[in-house]
């Protein structure tokens, strides 16, 4: 397990969900992310299903490295479809918690 305190962990996630945010309501030229929500469900949703697929390779060949790089990508990715939809981390956290019951 890693030291990094969750505090930290949740702060770069609230962080990155705000980016990409702000990339979908004030696309910038040239950014991958602005990329992503001009091609709509069809190209976000592609990347989720090849991080997903790379996220599987990469636990199947017991690489940690590789697994955190592929979950970290996969990450993004479902953020960004996140944000497609208007769903919040708040939201997120919350199906979370209700699960832990």
């Amino acid at each position: 397990m890693s030291s990094v305190e969750s505090t930290d962990l949740n702060a770069t996630l609230s962080e990155l969900f705000e980016t990409i945010c702000d990339r979908r309501d004030r696309p910038n030229e040239g950014s991958y992310t602005a990329k992503l929500f001009a091609g709509g469900d069809n190209k976000i949703l592609k990347k989720i299903g090849e991080e997903a697929a790379e996220v599987v390779m990469a636990c199947k060949d017991d690489a940690p490295d590789e697994i955190a790089g592929e979950v970290a990508d996969l990450f993004y990715h479902a953020l960004v479809a996140m944000a497609h939809h208007n769903v919040g981390l708040d939201d997120v956290y919350r199906k979370l918690q209700e699960r832990r019951r």
